[in-house]
Protein backbone atom coordinates (compact mmCIF):
# COMPACT_ATOMS: atom_id res chain seq x y z
CA UNK A 1 0.00 0.00 0.00
CA UNK A 2 1.43 3.53 -0.50
CA UNK A 3 0.93 6.20 1.44
CA UNK A 4 1.88 9.69 2.24
CA UNK A 5 2.07 12.25 4.75
CA UNK A 6 -0.36 15.56 4.54
CA UNK A 7 0.44 18.95 6.30
CA UNK A 8 -0.49 18.17 9.71
CA UNK A 9 1.48 15.02 9.38
CA UNK A 10 -0.98 12.38 9.83
CA UNK A 11 -0.44 9.53 6.52
CA UNK A 12 -3.11 8.28 4.67
CA UNK A 13 -3.36 6.18 1.84
CA UNK A 14 -2.45 7.65 -1.33
CA UNK A 15 -5.47 7.70 -3.36
CA UNK A 16 -7.60 9.39 0.14
CA UNK A 17 -7.66 13.13 0.33
CA UNK A 18 -5.85 14.85 3.55
CA UNK A 19 -8.66 15.36 6.32
CA UNK A 20 -8.35 16.90 9.42
CA UNK A 21 -10.37 15.99 12.46
CA UNK A 22 -10.65 16.92 15.90
CA UNK A 23 -10.04 14.71 18.89
CA UNK A 24 -13.56 13.89 19.22
CA UNK A 25 -14.29 13.13 15.87
CA UNK A 26 -11.35 11.08 15.37
CA UNK A 27 -12.89 9.57 18.43
CA UNK A 28 -16.57 8.90 17.30
CA UNK A 29 -14.84 7.39 14.20
CA UNK A 30 -12.83 4.95 16.21
CA UNK A 31 -15.89 4.15 18.33
CA UNK A 32 -18.42 3.40 15.05
CA UNK A 33 -15.73 1.02 13.90
CA UNK A 34 -15.61 -0.47 17.16
CA UNK A 35 -19.35 -1.38 17.16
CA UNK A 36 -19.49 -3.82 14.64
CA UNK A 37 -16.73 -5.93 15.81
CA UNK A 38 -18.44 -5.83 19.69
CA UNK A 39 -21.86 -7.04 17.32
CA UNK A 40 -19.43 -9.77 15.99
CA UNK A 41 -17.98 -10.60 19.27
CA UNK A 42 -21.61 -10.77 20.92
CA UNK A 43 -22.96 -12.97 17.87
CA UNK A 44 -19.14 -15.47 18.24
CA UNK A 45 -19.86 -15.78 21.79
CA UNK A 46 -23.69 -16.39 21.42
CA UNK A 47 -23.10 -19.50 18.21
CA UNK A 48 -20.39 -20.82 21.12
CA UNK A 49 -22.98 -20.85 23.83
CA UNK A 50 -25.66 -23.03 21.47
CA UNK A 51 -22.78 -25.40 20.89
CA UNK A 52 -22.41 -25.42 24.50
CA UNK A 53 -25.66 -26.42 25.00
CA UNK A 54 -26.56 -28.89 21.96
CA UNK A 55 -23.23 -30.67 23.51
CA UNK A 56 -24.75 -30.46 27.03
CA UNK A 57 -27.64 -31.51 26.48
CA UNK A 58 -27.74 -33.88 23.46
CA UNK A 59 -23.65 -35.04 23.82
CA UNK A 60 -23.67 -34.04 19.73
CA UNK A 61 -20.15 -32.44 19.46
CA UNK A 62 -19.98 -29.77 16.26
CA UNK A 63 -17.59 -29.89 13.74
CA UNK A 64 -15.19 -26.83 14.02
CA UNK A 65 -15.07 -24.47 11.35
CA UNK A 66 -12.41 -24.74 8.50
CA UNK A 67 -11.98 -21.19 9.23
CA UNK A 68 -13.28 -19.25 12.19
CA UNK A 69 -15.32 -16.94 10.84
CA UNK A 70 -18.97 -15.99 11.97
CA UNK A 71 -20.33 -17.26 8.84
CA UNK A 72 -19.23 -20.73 8.73
CA UNK A 73 -20.09 -21.43 12.49
CA UNK A 74 -23.08 -19.91 12.04
CA UNK A 75 -24.37 -22.85 9.08
CA UNK A 76 -22.00 -25.27 11.63
CA UNK A 77 -24.64 -24.72 14.57
CA UNK A 78 -27.74 -23.44 12.83
CA UNK A 79 -26.86 -27.39 10.85
CA UNK A 80 -26.60 -29.12 14.39
CA UNK A 81 -29.66 -27.66 15.92
CA UNK A 82 -31.62 -28.44 12.44
CA UNK A 83 -30.60 -32.12 13.20
CA UNK A 84 -31.35 -32.33 16.63
CA UNK A 85 -34.87 -31.08 16.21
CA UNK A 86 -35.55 -33.25 13.11
CA UNK A 87 -34.45 -36.49 15.34
CA UNK A 88 -36.52 -35.86 18.17
CA UNK A 89 -39.23 -34.50 16.12
CA UNK A 90 -38.83 -38.17 13.74
CA UNK A 91 -38.54 -39.99 17.04
CA UNK A 92 -41.65 -38.60 19.13
CA UNK A 93 -43.47 -39.09 15.66
CA UNK A 94 -42.38 -42.77 15.60
CA UNK A 95 -43.33 -43.47 19.30
CA UNK A 96 -46.59 -41.77 18.97
CA UNK A 97 -47.44 -43.99 15.91
CA UNK A 98 -46.60 -46.99 17.79
CA UNK A 99 -48.22 -46.04 20.89
CA UNK A 100 -51.69 -45.76 18.24
CA UNK A 101 -50.99 -49.26 16.74
CA UNK A 102 -50.23 -51.01 19.78
CA UNK A 103 -53.80 -49.57 21.70
CA UNK A 104 -55.47 -51.00 18.51
CA UNK A 105 -54.65 -54.61 20.22
CA UNK A 106 -54.52 -54.12 23.71
CA UNK A 107 -58.46 -53.24 23.41
CA UNK A 108 -59.42 -56.80 21.92
CA UNK A 109 -59.07 -60.08 23.88
CA UNK A 110 -55.83 -61.88 22.94
CA UNK A 111 -57.39 -64.44 21.18
CA UNK A 112 -58.48 -61.89 18.32
CA UNK A 113 -55.21 -60.24 18.00
CA UNK A 114 -53.89 -62.44 15.67
CA UNK A 115 -49.99 -62.00 13.99
CA UNK A 116 -50.19 -57.92 13.61
CA UNK A 117 -50.15 -57.81 17.36
CA UNK A 118 -46.72 -58.93 18.01
CA UNK A 119 -45.25 -56.67 14.69
CA UNK A 120 -47.51 -53.70 17.11
CA UNK A 121 -45.31 -54.37 19.81
CA UNK A 122 -41.93 -54.85 18.06
CA UNK A 123 -42.68 -51.36 16.86
CA UNK A 124 -43.38 -49.99 19.90
CA UNK A 125 -40.30 -51.59 21.31
CA UNK A 126 -38.25 -50.26 18.41
CA UNK A 127 -39.65 -46.67 19.01
CA UNK A 128 -39.50 -46.70 22.85
CA UNK A 129 -35.67 -47.59 22.37
CA UNK A 130 -35.47 -44.62 19.63
CA UNK A 131 -36.76 -42.05 22.24
CA UNK A 132 -34.63 -43.57 24.47
CA UNK A 133 -31.22 -42.92 22.88
CA UNK A 134 -32.62 -39.55 22.02
CA UNK A 135 -32.79 -38.48 25.78
CA UNK A 136 -29.85 -40.19 27.86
Amino acid sequence: MAFRFCLDHSIVHMNTACVSLDPQELQDLLDELERPRQSRKRAWENLQEIRWVLKDVTRIELPAPARKTIDLEGRIVKDGVRKVVKDRQLALKELVKAVREYRKFTDQPLTLRGGDYAGAVQALNKAIDRATGLLQ
